[in-house]
Order: C-alpha cells, then sequence, then structure tokens
C-alpha cells in the first residue's frame, strides 16, 4: 500500500513540475534562461529536501506519519498555488519594470521569485524519500533493496504523471483545474499515509548470503557521492541532447517532448527497478557498475555513428502510418520506441547506479536514511550541473553529435577509473576497447549529422523513401550558419538553383521560418499592411525577428522606434546572412532588438505602440500556442495607443477548421474591429483594433507615395493600392463575424497546443475558411466600391497581385480562367464554385439547366436576385423552396439553403433586413446548423445595429 502512495506521489511531482513550468513560463517568458532558473531550482528544491530530512529522518519515531504530513502540505500548498501565482505575477510586474534594461538583475529577480514560489513545495518532496527510507529501517530487514525499490517505483509513477500532464489532463482539464484535482490526489495520499502508519508493515526477509562479488570492494558512501553525482549530470545531459535531437526528427511538439520525457524517466526507473530485484539483492561488485558505464557509452557511440539510418527507419515507418487520428495516435507510439531505444535504454543503464549505491550502503544500521538522503542530495545537484553544463557549454561549443561523444567519453573514463581502484584488468581492457571504438566513431562518421538533424524530416509527405535523399540535400544544399544552442538547432540554408530552389532559408528545430522568396510577400505584407491602416504611426513592437526582413522593411516608413523581441539568441546571431534583405536592421539605431521574451518586454515596459505584430512560429511547436491566447491579446491591447492596430500570422496549412475558428474567435474577442489580408498560398494576416480604420485604396495611397514601401511591394506584385486591395479576403465589415461563439485559447486553457500538433500530422488544410472570401462566396456583401475596383482591375495587374499563389483555391481558379480568356468556371475537381467571383462581374449570363423543375427554378431565381426587376420574385421562389424542404429536407449545394444563403447576402446588400431575416429563419429551419447561414446571422445582426430604422 505505502509502494501505491509513492507510485501516486511520484505521478503528482511530475504534473506540479509540468504545470509549475507552464505557470512560471507565463509570468517570466520562454527564454532558455528563464526556463533553466525554473528548472534549478526546482531541481535545487529537491536536493534540498533531500539532505534536510535525509539529516533529520533516521531520528523520527513515526516517519511515515510525517512523511503523510508532508504529502498533505504538498496538496494544500498546489491547491492554493494560482493564489500565490497572481501575487507573484505583481510582484514581478511592479519590480522588474525598474530594471527591464538591466538583463542580469531581471534574472536574478526571476530566480527569487522562483526560489518563493517553488521551494517550499520542492523542498517538501524532496524529503519524501528519505522519510519512508527511515520508516523502511525500522519495517524491514533488507531496508536498502526496498529503498531502491521505492526509488524505481517513485520513477515509474513520475512516467505516469508525465503521460497525464502531456496527454490528457491539461488537454481537458485546464491547468487549474488539474492543479486542485491532483492536490486533492496528495492530500489523499497524506491522510492514507498517516493512517497506515500505526498498522504498515513488510515482511522481514532473513539476508540472502553475498553472491556477487566481495562486498569490501562494493563503493563507500565518498565515491557513492561522486559516482551518482556525475551519473546525474550525464543522464541529464543526455535528456537535454536526446530531447533536441528526437524533436527534430519527430518535430517540436508538445506531446513529442512529452514522449521524450516519458522515455527518460521509464528507462530510470526500469533501471532502478531491475538493479532493486531480489535476485541482485547482493550484487555489489564493481564490475557491474563499469558495465552499467560501458554499456550506456555503447548505445551513444552506436547513436553517434547511425543517426541517418535511425532517420531513415523513422521515414519508412512513417510512410506506414495513416494521415489520420488513429495514425497520429501509432506514430506516438513508435516515437515512445524509438525514445525508449535512442534515450531509454542509457537512461536505464545510468538510472540502476543510484539505487545500486544505495543498496550498497550497510542494511543493519540506523544512518540508511541520511546515507541515501546525502546520495539523493549529490545526484539531484548532478543532475543541475549537468543540465546548466550541457546546454550552455556542450552544445552551443561542441554541437550536438560532439556533445553525445563527450559525454559518452566522460562515462568510458570514469568507468576507467572505476576499473583501476577495483584492479579488475579485464573491465580495464573493456574500458579501453570502448573507448576506442567510441573514437572511430566519433572520428570517422559524422558528416551528414547537421543535414539530417535542420532537414525537418518530420515535415516530410513521403509515399516512398529514397535513400538518396540526404545524398542529394547535402549536394545541392549550403549550410551557411548552424548553432545547437540551449534553446533551439537555428540553421541558414542556401540552395544551388539546381537541385534545390535558389533560396536563402532560415530553420528553426528543422522547421522553415523565412526565406528571401517563397516567404517573401508574407514577410513583407505582415509589415506594411499596418502601416496601410495607421500611417502615421511612428512606435512599432515586433514579436519574433526571423531573417529580420520584416523588421526591415519597417524601417522604409518614418517610425522613430522598433523594438523586435526574439526569444532565441542564434536566431538574432543568423540575421546577418539576411543582410542584404533585411536592411541591416541588427545594426541600424531605431531598432532596438531584445533577445527577450516579448510577454515580458510588454509587461514591464510602459511604452505604448502605434502597431504590435505577432510573426511566430507554427502553434503546433511546442510553448508557442501561449501567444495566441486571449491573456496574450489583452496584454497587446493595454500596449496599444488609442486606434493602435494589432497584427497577427496565421496559417490554413495543416491545421482543421476548428483550429482556425479558434484562432479567429480569440483575436476577435480582444479585437472587435477585425480584417484578415490572404498573403499566399496558405498564410493568412489578421489586423485587428478596437475601434475601425479607413480601408480603401484612397487610404492605402499615402504608403505608396513612400519610395522603399512602394520598392518593396512592387517586388512582390503590388504596383498599385487597387492591386493591393485584391488581396483582402475579408473587410471589417464580415471578418468578425466569421468565427463565431465557441472556445477560445486560454493561458491556462491552452487548447491549441494540443490540438494543433494533431492536425500538422495529419496534413490536410482547413477548408471552411475559404466559404467566407469576399472575393467569391461572400462578394454581394464586399463595399460597392470594392466591387467596381477589383471587377475593373487590369489583367496584367491582376496577373502579378497573384503571382505569389492566393490561400483560397476556389479563387485561384476563376483567375485562371480569367488569364487564359475563359469563361467563368462551374465547379472545381471537386465542387461546384461560388455563383460569382469579383474578378468576373457578370460571373453566369445563363442559369445552368439540369432537367429538375424545382432546381432549375432556383438557378433561374439565382440570377434574378441581382437584377431590380426580378429580386422579389426571386425571393419569393426561394421561399417557397425553403417551404418544400421542410418536408424533403434536402441538403447539399444544391438546396434551397444554398440558394437562400444567396439571397440573404444580396438582401443584405440592398439594406433590405426584413427580406434578408424572413430567408434566414426559413433557411434555419431547414438547417440549423449551417456555418453560412450562423455566418449571415451575425452579419445581419451586425448590419441591423450599424443600421438602425
Amino acid at each position: 500500500m505505502v509502494l501505491l502512495l509513492f507510485f501516486c506521489s511520484g505521478a503528482t511531482a511530475l504534473i506540479y513540475e509540468v504545470i509549475w513550468s507552464k505557470y512560471l513560463a507565463l509570468m517570466f517568458g520562454s527564454t532558455v534562461q528563464a526556463q533553466t532558473v525554473v528548472l534549478a531550482v526546482f531541481m535545487g528544491g529537491l536536493a534540498l529536501g533531500n539532505k534536510v530530512f535525509g539529516t533529520r529522518s533516521g531520528l523520527l519515531a513515526h516517519p511515515l506519519k510525517v512523511y503523510g504530513f508532508l504529502e498533505l502540505a504538498i496538496g494544500f500548498y498546489a491547491f492554493f498555488f494560482a493564489s500565490l501565482f497572481g501575487l507573484a505575477d505583481f510582484v514581478f510586474v511592479a519590480l522588474g519594470a525598474r530594471i527591464l534594461d538591466h538583463s542580469s538583475l531581471l534574472l536574478l529577480l526571476k530566480a527569487l521569485l522562483s526560489v518563493a514560489l517553488l521551494l517550499p513545495p520542492t523542498l517538501l518532496m524532496g524529503g519524501t524519500l528519505p522519510l519512508l527510507v527511515a520508516w523502511l529501517e525500522h519495517r524491514s530487514t533488507d531496508a536498502s533493496r526496498w529503498s531502491a525499490r521505492f526509488y524505481s517505483v517513485n520513477s515509474l509513477g513520475a512516467v505516469f504523471g508525465s503521460w497525464l500532464a502531456g496527454f490528457v489532463l491539461v488537454r481537458f482539464l485546464g491547468m487549474v483545474a488539474t492543479l486542485q484535482l491532483v492536490a486533492l490526489l496528495n492530500i489523499i495520499i497524506g491522510f492514507t499515509a498517516m493512517g497506515l502508519s500505526r498498522t504498515a508493515r513488510l515482511s522481514a526477509t532473513a539476508p540472502i548470503p553475498s553472491a556477487g562479488g566481495d562486498s569490501s570492494l562494493a563503493p563507500t558512501i565518498r565515491s557513492g557521492v561522486v559516482l551518482v553525482s556525475l551519473t546525474g549530470a550525464v543522464s541529464m545531459g543526455l535528456e537535454v541532447l536526446a530531447s533536441r535531437s528526437l524533436a527534430l526528427i519527430f518535430g517540436s511538439s508538445l506531446q513529442a517532448f512529452a514522449i521524450v520525457l516519458m522515455a527518460f524517466i521509464s528507462g530510470i526507473g526500469l533501471g532502478s527497478a531491475w538493479i532493486a530485484s531480489p535476485r541482485r539483492r547482493n550484487w555489489r561488485n564493481p564490475a557491474l557498475l563499469i558495465f552499467l558505464l560501458l554499456g550506456t557509452a555503447a548505445v551513444l557511440a552506436v547513436l553517434i555513428a547511425n543517426i541517418e539510418s535511425l532517420v531513415n527507419l523513422y521515414r519508412h515507418v512513417r510512410t506506414g502510418l495513416a494521415r489520420t487520428e488513429m495514425g497520429f495516435r501509432f506514430h506516438q507510439v513508435f516515437a515512445g520506441l524509438l525514445s525508449l531505444l535512442v534515450l531509454g535504454l542509457p537512461a536505464a543503464m545510468l538510472g540502476a547506479v543510484l539505487p545500486h549505491c544505495i543498496r550498497c550502503e550497510d542494511r543493519s544500521g540506523t544512518q540508511l536514511a541520511k546515507k541515501v538522503g546525502q546520495l539523493l542530495t549529490w545526484n539531484t545537484l548532478g543532475a543541475v550541473a549537468g543540465v546548466l553544463i550541457t546546454g550552455f557549454v556542450l552544445m552551443p561549443r561542441l554541437g550536438l553529435r560532439n556533445a553525445f561523444a563527450f559525454l559518452a567519453m566522460v562515462l568510458c573514463v570514469t568507468a576507467g577509473i572505476l576499473a583501476l581502484q577495483s584492479r579488475q584488468k579485464k573491465a580495464l581492457l573493456a574500458t579501453g576497447f570502448a573507448a576506442a571504438i567510441l573514437i572511430v566513431a566519433w572520428t570517422a562518421t559524422g558528416e551528414g549529422w547537421r543535414h539530417v538533424l535542420s532537414s525537418g524530416v518530420f515535415r516530410a509527405r513521403e509515399t516512398v523513401v529514397s535513400k538518396h535523399t540526404m545524398e542529394l540535400r547535402r549536394k545541392h544544399i549550403q549550410i551557411r550558419f548552424y548553432e545547437d544552442a540551449a534553446d533551439a538547432t537555428v540553421s541558414v540554408e542556401e540552395g544551388d538553383g539546381i537541385g534545390a530552389p535558389a533560396d536563402m532559408g532560415l530553420r528553426i528545430n528543422g522547421k522553415p521560418e523565412a526565406s528571401t522568396k517563397n516567404d517573401m510577400c508574407t514577410q513583407l505584407l505582415i509589415s506594411h499592411l499596418p502601416m496601410l491602416a495607421r500611417p502615421d504611426s511612428t512606435d512599432v513592437f515586433l514579436l519574433g525577428f526571423g531573417s529580420g526582413i520584416s523588421a526591415g522593411a519597417m524601417l522604409g516608413h518614418p517610425i522613430t522606434r522598433l523594438v523586435v523581441a526574439e526569444n532565441c539568441q542564434p536566431v538574432i546571431r543568423a540575421g546577418v546572412w539576411f543582410k542584404a534583405w533585411n536592411r541591416g536592421v541588427l545594426t541600424n539605431p531605431v531598432a532596438k532588438i531584445w533577445n527577450e521574451d516579448a510577454r515580458t518586454i510588454l509587461k514591464l515596459s510602459p511604452q505604448l505602440y502605434d502597431i504590435i505584430i505577432s510573426q511566430p512560429s507554427n502553434p503546433w511547436m511546442a510553448g508557442v500556442g501561449s501567444v495566441f491566447s486571449r491573456e496574450f491579446y489583452e496584454l497587446a491591447a493595454k500596449r496599444l495607443k488609442p486606434g493602435g492596430i494589432m497584427v497577427q500570422w496565421f496559417h490554413i496549412y495543416e491545421v482543421h477548421d476548428q483550429i482556425v475558428n479558434m484562432v479567429l474567435r480569440t483575436f476577435g474577442s480582444v479585437f472587435p474591429s477585425l480584417e484578415i489580408w490572404d498573403s499566399g498560398s496558405g498564410d493568412i494576416i489578421l489586423l485587428g483594433s478596437a475601434r475601425a480604420w479607413p480601408s480603401s485604396p484612397t487610404s492605402y495611397a499615402r504608403v505608396f507615395e513612400r519610395p522603399v514601401p512602394r520598392q518593396d511591394l512592387q517586388m512582390i506584385g503590388f504596383d498599385t493600392p487597387e492591386a493591393l486591395w485584391s488581396r483582402q479576403f475579408a473587410s471589417q465589415k464580415t471578418a468578425s463575424a466569421i468565427a463565431g461563439p465557441g472556445v477560445v485559447q486560454s493561458d491556462f486553457f491552452p487548447l491549441l497546443e494540443y490540438e494543433a500538433p494533431k492536425a500538422f500530422y495529419i496534413g490536410a488544410p482547413a477548408r471552411q475558411l475559404i466559404q467566407f472570401d469576399e472575393r467569391t462566396w461572400e462578394g454581394d456583401l464586399a463595399s460597392p466600391e470594392k466591387q467596381r475596383t477589383l471587377g475593373s482591375l487590369d489583367q496584367a495587374l491582376l496577373k502579378r497581385a497573384f503571382a505569389n499563389a492566393t490561400v483560397n483555391p476556389e479563387l485561384a481558379d476563376y483567375l485562371r480562367a480569367r488569364f487564359r480568356n475563359r469563361p467563368a468556371p462551374e465547379t472545381s475537381s471537386t465542387a461546384p464554385l461560388p455563383s460569382r467571383c469579383l474578378f468576373f462581374p457578370e460571373s453566369r449570363a445563363e442559369p445552368m439547366v439540369q432537367g429538375e423543375p424545382v432546381l432549375d427554378s432556383l438557378l433561374a431565381a439565382e440570377l434574378g436576385l441581382r437584377r431590380d426587376d426580378q429580386f422579389p420574385e426571386a425571393i419569393k421562389t426561394i421561399q417557397q423552396a425553403l417551404q418544400q424542404a421542410l418536408q424533403t429536407r434536402r441538403t447539399g449545394n444544391t438546396s434551397p439553403v444554398y440558394f437562400a444563403a444567396e439571397g440573404i447576402r444580396v438582401s443584405l446588400a440592398r439594406k433590405d433586413f426584413r427580406a434578408a431575416n424572413a430567408l434566414l429563419q426559413m433557411a434555419l429551419s431547414v438547417e440549423p446548423g449551417d456555418p453560412q447561414l450562423l455566418y449571415l446571422q451575425r452579419v445581419l445582426q451586425r448590419q441591423e445595429t450599424e443600421n438602425p430604422k
């Protein structure tokens, strides 16, 4: 029963670590320095708890009862953590605002607040195992073995907690409810332990005679401390390296990191369980430790020499998995198995070292709890050192591959020292042999590591795996810049124009983020569009540096201040490779580039801005969802001047309709005046404000009068303000009505982090949004000026304006027909096209005859809607069809509901709200959940409000 309690305790501790880290990331930002401080404080608290309670546990008369009190205290603290977090955040803002320009002082403040929030519960967590060891001393004749068993069970509980936190609880309950639920579990654990303290017994088992070698050769407590410190450092270093490497293969999603963490802790738990088995009760021979160290080094040598084979294995298996939700689950299982192979196996061997040292302690004395506490303390401190050294020294200076090799060599050297001390000649020879193999693997292989890890293999949609893929990549793509930093792997790659596009691109963790050709339209529009809306802007804030092209575009406007927040330092360093395209923004005095999280700057700086631009990575990347949250938009709104513009990049590729609607809904909940722009194939740009702004070619003309912005816009195909207007997807008149009511992305209910990775894996684009394009389906809702302007656009101007493709494939069908001087198309390869397109003012001159009386009459009515003399009769025809549909329940694009939507649009354009309302109510009675009808209902409600009788 006590083992079960400790299993649950391990699960809750890991859940707390995940949730509290999320909370503190919201407070301090997601820079690697802040994240490292939080981790160091968390593990430092555990180490202090190991030390404090390890020293005193053996003196307690009822250690199990004290353990129960600790679990109670942890539970009560966690239950009220959200309130304490609010207080700490208030202090952070009040003090941090004064020292924002002093990065060291700001980091110190983050550390102090982390200590204040995390030290009390982590100190208590660190005391749990020493207390149970003290209890075991009184209950078992084999307390050291049972201590190792408790350690392994607690680790396996942490695996379960990783799964719950990463896949279940936060997704369905949110962060606050998760904390409170888990806190209640801790309270139950505490009361149960206190109840058991009077009755719990372990069966005493007589010691089995030693069968594993001379016990005099077992590590002393001093040598054990050194050994567990070293293995703690190496194991956490491997966890850092493997997490980064596997994320570059699987993708940097929240689930991918959770899977890697589960594999790591599973290895530790299984290795501990193996060494805690009764069959290994008396294994004290140092040869076992040497075997564990060399075994880990051997696994790393195989990884160093065969990373490309590992990636090819992943590619082959991935081609056999369906692009479905079930395929996504199978992919996660396979990623877990691969992680167990790469990380779990070495973690198991290193994880066995600490429990082995525990088992080697005297089982008959009364100092076992103190010794275990000492071993745990130094193991945890070693882990902290491993994270810091690996993340901030080894990876940046040696790279991922060489850092793996360095840690493997440390294990070989340690094994050699153990072999010399114990005078084990065979073990010493084995150590030399293993070191030789490692050196060969290190020096004779590894040409493709950078290309493999920066290739973004997780994005490949392969059906056939070519063995020449990496070879061709090495041949045709040059890596100009590469850095394995503590928080990301950043590369700048250039194609030769023969086997790869002649394009300079930036990749972060293998994901393309910016380029000098493919992404140029989006990178420039995201800066110039808000200036069109607010041409007198002088103060601009930009989230995400990328290539620096967006920031450089702003320098062409008469601004006085440009603040750029980029939380990944190597991205800033890589910006020099884009100097020819970003106008040297890194050295421009107008621009201030912060290596800091955007939330931190906006929270702590009182500066107000005319424009705030958010261009993060895709939301399936871990941590990115926080800058799509309502709380972030509310923070941004507080930093905007009256009438200021908020800009948000998003995409409709590799997402589904619910995600797009949630992003639009969340953005619109803070910025009610909203526009959506079509910036290219799959990309959209949202402009939002608290109040409306002028948006027409007349207002755009001021920006076109500026030489540098005009040059930028002409470079991406927009020669006139009218041509640029053709890329407006939805105006302020209709954009805010698209999403409708529903859930929003919140800091404390981060749905996007759980839905986006699944949608990314499936890889299908969102489809529903294109139904709300004012240039096609909703053309009747566009302003008369927009209809006239787009309808009269010159063919040459239109061709250049859409040279960068469009987010709307239906619009692309119309454009192809116009560019080829063909009639307006009626259907695409998959579905009927909208009845009109603004680039074809008269899309259909005659109704399509289908041979069905009702349908033919509706098709005739569709054309009659736009003719004043036929409008009343057309409305009547549609109403009659709707009446019949109440009995027949016909659905689809040829149902009366489809034509009713057309009638509602035309009625709204004519401001005939009575006709629109009548049609809408009848159509909703036929199809109450139709997205088009619900959208038109919201448009109607807004227009009635703005145009009262």
